[in-house]
């Protein structure tokens, strides 16, 4: 193969992700939100998940069941469990169509809550709140489901859609979700860049911390994989050592913030029904590693629970501590 064919290649599989995104986020996405649950897991496994629409899905397939295997060698479900990933990855994506196409007396009705007066004790402190959740069934109806409840927070989310990695249709969406968040939970988000620019690290830091000052509740999610960040601490994760971002833990630790674990898991994910549940808000005790382990273990304790829905399995291998004795 030539340079040339070679550099024409490239460009036919850039072209050709293009077009495939455009129809998955602009057409498959939105036809998910509106079609019978029936309807909804024949279009997903018989047509985006079977053709690729989304991402590779052998590629996929083996690099979830991989991760998932070591964590949980001996489950008999874990096949169906590596299926129900792949659904789910899809659902999430769903889940903003889902949203914007459903009327706000029907949007109570798929996104419940539950235990709001931890968030509100937390709250009375008056040093602001740092709500603390991961990549659990759909972590974009967690946030929505603040603003239809009433509760303004503001989002902590990485720079995707000024990212020339993703598809342009990736980062159109991208925007649509952004701009949806901040319209119903009447709060501006905070970018943070991938990769660690300090610079731009910086900016958003400062913006967290006038929205901690200000007593409003931040949300984070703690499963972000490691090499993105520039401040992170070796934990135990799902029995692994493993490392996590510590940004915000130690912003939280400097500001007095308390921290408050939050999820919402599909009850049946083809409907996008899910509960938004809050737990018992901590304070931090005085020893960073101490206080990561702490979170660290809330989250894990979400994974368990429901590992087909957690997103971060393909991600799961670049949390692993690879230098445990240094």
């Amino acid at each position: 193969m030539t340079l040339t064919q070679g550099c024409l290649l490239r460009q036919l599989v850039i072209v050709t992700r293009e077009i495939k995104h455009w129809i998955y986020y602009f057409l498959l996405l939105p036809l998910l939100a509106v079609l019978p649950s029936r309807l909804c897991e024949l279009l997903i496994k018989k047509v985006i998940i079977r053709f690729n629409f989304k991402y590779d899905r052998l590629t996929k397939t083996q690099v979830v069941l991989g991760n998932i295997r070591m964590v949980f060698p001996d489950d008999p479900e874990l096949d169906w469990k590596v299926e129900q990933n792949l659904v789910c990855d899809i659902l999430l994506d769903a889940s903003t169509w889902k949203f914007l196409l459903s009327g706000s007396a029907k949007r109570k009705k798929f996104i419940k809550i539950e235990d709001r007066e931890y968030l509100e004790q937390a709250l009375e402190k008056g040093q602001g709140v740092i709500l603390l959740g991961g990549h659990i069934g759909s972590f974009i109806s967690t946030i929505l489901g603040l603003g239809i409840h009433g509760i303004t927070a503001s989002l902590l989310a990485n720079d995707s859609p000024v990212n020339p990695e993703y598809s342009q249709a990736c980062r159109l969406f991208s925007r649509i979700t952004l701009k949806t968040i901040e319209k119903h939970c009447r709060r501006p988000v905070v970018a943070f860049p991938l990769g660690g620019d300090k610079a731009l690290a910086s900016s958003a830091a400062r913006k967290v911390k006038s929205i901690l000052a200000a007593n409003e509740p931040v949300i984070v999610a703690l499963d972000v994989p490691p090499f993105l960040t520039s401040s992170r601490e070796k934990v135990r994760f799902l029995d692994r050592n493993c490392v996590m971002p510590s940004g915000l833990i130690r912003m939280a630790e400097n500001s007095g913030s308390s921290i408050v674990t939050f999820y919402a898991a599909w009850e049946n994910p083809f409907t996008q029904e899910c509960t938004l549940k809050f737990q018992e808000p901590f304070s931090l005790t005085s020893g960073t590693i101490e206080n990561m382990q702490r979170c660290t273990e809330a989250i894990d304790k979400i994974v368990r629970k429901h590992p087909e829905q957690w997103a971060q399995w393909e991600a799961f291998q670049h949390f692993l501590d690879n230098n445990p004795g240094a």
